[in-house]
């Protein structure tokens, strides 16, 4: 008996221990689990360290090789890889130094590094050093959040409270495993004082950079002053839209302007027309003369004569059929043109008035005798009064002596409504013409007054209204370019208000007359309206859209979680280990591949906003491109990467104090998702910058396709796939928007992260390494836009600083860091003053050249007696109007033209 009750009593203690034990693993395994459902659910074998470890292996490599092949092939392909360098017309001072070309293989490297700003200005252009100066801000930015990393890592990594103390704050004391997730604010616990270092880390940052944007400003503002009196056309020149129905001619607006100022400080004034039929035989002209060119050398290169078949089946001979394809279209374009400028000369009106009926009233006041013609859109009816209008008998047989001379010169007015009904009238010293256009066909009727008025008056009054309404080239547009002889007229006719009316006489910078985008000039301003809403309405619907398939590539980073919503994907990653690697990579390199997307669907967008330049259309798609950046790739990121990794945990707590928990620390934890794009976006992108890859795939697939017989084909474009004589053109927005999203991954990592410094500050690196070398032995100076991006660059960067000090306090906030929150304020008080303080002034003088610097280069040039009126008269011609001359092929040979002419002779 006492044996079986010790027995007993043995049994029941070690029950009661067993289950004290269980009991008290349970709440162990509770507690614990509590703590693991906070941490991010990333499994052992694809910790984020593996992840960047691996991204680095993988990418670092890739740079590393193709760098060491691009050392060679630089040596061996100069033309490629040294083409400013090689090119007679691209040739430049530093590209061609000797002590780069020559010696160490590598000695370019320290080289290119050593050119001052100056230089590169000088021989590579103000948009190039614009680029390379933001590189360098963002090297000076990372650099800050390096040293700010020195006391953050210890914050961060010991910020956890431990079980032992106080106050029961274990559960808010998520302790990370991974050494990457410990060293951001992730791991600090809720509430800690040790958030204010995260505070103290924004302010050093965000005022170092505000500091180093504000000394930006001393540096473009010098340099842009020093592009602005550079002898180019858009210098001297402005762009005049909206123009009034008085000054909507050549003369008239000249006119304008010299009265305002002088004669001698006007050089000209070039009225849009709308020419677009011309330029379409423009256009086919240059096609055939490249089909007649084609098929010659054919003939010479390869012996026989070419044929092809024509629409109807029928088998010719091209060089005729061309050669006669390309007389008829010389001699129409020159017809064309010659039309367009006799519609231009005018008659002289005296005197007319508008009513409140709505007649015209064009006084000669103002142009004098400039004023040739005018146009009139959308008046009432039209009522032209000549005080000279009877004549006697004598006048008029004198008039009828000179009609031969005179007979082209007529008014073109046209008047738009439902029907299209357009009065033209050619007043001489006898001779009054006048025309109506009735209904939607153009019925052109003319009355003569005066003895020996013959037909031709009536066939130059069905010319104008011809033109006039709109069935053969010639419209007047309502936008010119008005062109003067000195820097500091032309700035001051820049800001002069030249209209009451909104809208009305809007004056701007011209852009460089080979960036016009012509099909933009002269658009009504409700058309212009119209289109800027519709692209901004498609940019944020695209803006929209594009979140879907950006949020699906961020949740692919985070593969346990992939696991628990894919079925069989943990079967078949425990089959195949690799596949969770690869699954890691997968995320940042679909999304270098959908922001290389963008600029392609964007500048679509922008097309329609109506911009005459590339420079203005280059602002816009950056600001869209940069936007789209922030908002899909950093917010969208982070927050849907965040939320999908803690949706499981989410879902299962009722708790809203555990959300925020596990938001505060997951969105710190995405650190390494940016960490794989900015390797994958710089190793990779440089990597095919340097080689490059598309410019040499290019020229291969040139060399197999299209016309090749000659040398001059062979270096032709064919179907937009250039050989690689051709130069290449930086792509400065695309480019620039990718710095900007760097910036600001880096302005709110390096308090929350400091890790992500480190990484940008490489990548700045390398981008600032490959670029100085593109830019000084590949690019072209095409694209040249006198760092006008640098305002839109700047106002991101700005943007992007006070986005990123609102994301710090909401994560402070989520870390229920009160104090660290609150200080938080000033910093954004003082940022918003910073703001308000530049845009007052800042801009807008590094916008223009101040009167003295233009006036002491006018005066240089004016004791160096340059000429500036010989390099800027007809500047800004539509370039079909200067076709007017007729075009052959440069293998024509003299036989060949002897042909040409005979078929036309016996045409006629």
């Amino acid at each position: 008996m006492t044996y079986s009750a010790i027995d007993a009593i043995g049994i029941d203690m070690d029950m009661d221990i067993n289950m004290d034990m269980d009991m008290n693993m349970n709440t162990i395994d509770s507690r614990y689990l509590t703590v693991d459902s906070q941490i991010d659910p990333v499994p052992d074998t694809v910790t984020p360290t593996q992840l960047i470890a691996d991204t680095f292996k993988i990418y670092g490599s890739i740079f590393a090789i193709c760098f060491t092949i691009f050392i060679f092939l630089r040596l061996k392909f100069p033309l490629t890889y040294t083409y400013n360098s090689q090119l007679l017309s691209q040739v430049t001072p530093l590209a061609s130094d000797a002590s780069v070309q020559s010696g160490i293989i590598i000695a370019w490297i320290p080289k290119i590094f050593r050119y001052t700003d100056d230089e590169l200005f000088e021989h590579c252009g103000m948009s190039a050093v614009v680029y390379l100066r933001f590189l360098l801000l963002g090297v000076k930015i990372s650099a800050v959040g390096v040293l700010n990393s020195v006391y953050l890592f210890p914050v961060d990594m010991y910020g956890c409270n431990s079980s032992s103390s106080s106050g029961g704050n274990e559960e808010e004391c998520v302790n990370l495993e991974d050494i990457i997730d410990r060293m951001s604010l992730g791991h600090v616990s809720s509430g800690s004082p040790s958030l204010i270092a995260t505070t103290v880390a924004a302010y050093i940052v965000f005022g170092s950079a505000l500091y180093l944007i504000y000394k930006e400003f001393e540096w473009y503002r010098t340099y842009r002053h020093k592009f602005c009196v550079n002898p180019q056309p858009d210098n001297y020149s402005i762009y005049v839209e909206h123009i009034p129905i008085d000054f909507r001619n050549d003369a008239s607006l000249q006119g304008y302007f010299e009265s305002i100022f002088s004669a001698e400080d006007v050089v000209e004034a070039r009225v849009a027309l709308d020419i677009r039929n011309l330029d379409k035989k423009v256009a086919l002209r240059k096609k055939a003369i490249e089909k007649l060119e084609h098929a010659v050398n054919v003939r010479d290169v390869k012996g026989y004569e070419p044929s092809h078949l024509t629409s109807l089946g029928e088998k010719v001979q091209s060089i005729p059929i061309y050669a006669k394809e390309l007389d008829s279209l010389n001699r129409e374009i020159a017809d064309a043109i010659l039309s367009i400028e006799n519609a231009g000369k005018g008659g002289d009106l005296e005197e007319a008035e508008v009513e409140d009926s709505g007649t015209l009233s064009i006084p000669n006041s103002i142009a004098g005798d400039h004023l040739s013609h005018a146009t009139v859109d959308h008046l009432g009816p039209l009522d032209l009064r000549h005080d000279g209008l009877e004549h006697s008998e004598k006048e008029s047989g004198q008039e009828d002596q000179g009609l031969d001379q005179e007979q082209t010169n007529y008014s073109p007015i046209m008047m738009v409504g439902k029907g299209l009904v357009g009065s033209a009238q050619k007043v001489g010293k006898g001779v009054v013409g006048s025309a109506q256009i009735v209904g939607k066909g153009v019925v052109g009727s003319a009355q003569m007054v005066g003895k020996g008025v013959g037909k031709s008056v009536v066939d130059t009054a069905q010319l104008a209204g011809k033109l006039l309404g709109g069935s053969q080239d010639g419209r007047v547009l309502d936008a010119g370019f008005v062109t003067f002889s000195t820097l500091l007229v032309k700035n001051q006719a820049l800001q002069v208000l030249h209209s009451e009316t909104p809208f009305t006489f809007d004056v701007k910078d011209a852009p460089p007359p080979k960036d016009i985008i012509w099909s933009n000039v002269g658009k009504a301003h409700k058309e212009q309206q119209i289109g800027h809403l519709l692209a901004q309405v498609m940019t944020v619907a695209t803006c929209l859209f594009w979140t879907i398939p950006v949020a699906f590539v961020s949740s692919l980073s985070e593969v346990e979680s992939l696991q628990d919503l894919i079925p069989g994907l943990e079967k078949a990653i425990e089959k195949n280990p690799w596949l969770a690697s690869f699954l890691g990579q997968l995320s940042p390199i679909m999304l270098v591949v959908l922001t290389s997307l963008l600029p392609m669907i964007l500048k679509i967008y922008c097309k329609h906003e109506g911009h005459i330049g590339e420079n203005s259309l280059n602002a816009s798609l950056l600001s869209k491109l940069a936007s789209f950046m922030i908002i899909q790739v950093f917010f969208v990121q982070a927050l849907s990467g965040s939320l999908f990794q803690s949706l499981e945990d989410m879902i299962k707590t009722t708790n809203f104090s555990a959300i925020i928990d596990l938001l505060a620390t997951s969105v710190p934890g995405q650190v390494k998702s940016f960490i794989q794009y900015v390797q994958v976006q710089n190793l990779l992108g440089c990597s095919i910058e340097l080689l490059r890859v598309k410019r040499v795939v290019m020229a291969l697939i040139r060399k197999r396709i299209g016309p090749r017989l000659t040398e001059k084909e062979r270096n032709s474009p064919f179907m937009g796939i250039l050989p690689m004589i051709e130069p290449d053109k930086m792509e400065y927005p695309t480019l620039l928007a990718q710095m900007v999203l760097y910036f600001m991954i880096n302005l709110v990592y390096s308090c929350i992260a400091p890790i992500m410094s480190y990484f940008t500050l490489l990548a700045f690196g390398i981008l600032s390494l490959t670029y100085r070398h593109q830019l000084i032995f590949t690019y072209s100076r095409d694209n040249e836009d006198g760092g006008a991006l640098w305002p839109s660059m700047i106002n991101l960067l700005i943007l992007c600083i006070y986005m990123s000090e609102f994301t710090l306090l909401g994560i402070l906030t989520l870390k229920k860091g009160a104090i660290a929150a609150t200080l938080m304020s000033p910093l954004i008080i003082l940022s918003f003053i910073f703001i308000l303080y530049v845009r007052q002034q800042h801009f807008k003088v590094a916008e223009y050249a101040p009167s003295t610097v233009c006036r002491a280069k006018d005066n240089s040039n004016r004791d160096n007696l340059i000429d500036t009126a010989s390099f800027l008269r007809d500047q800004f011609l539509q370039p079909s109007l200067k076709e007017k001359e007729s075009r052959i092929p440069e293998n024509f040979s003299d036989y060949d033209v002897q042909l040409v002419l005979e078929a036309s002779v016996h045409e006629f």
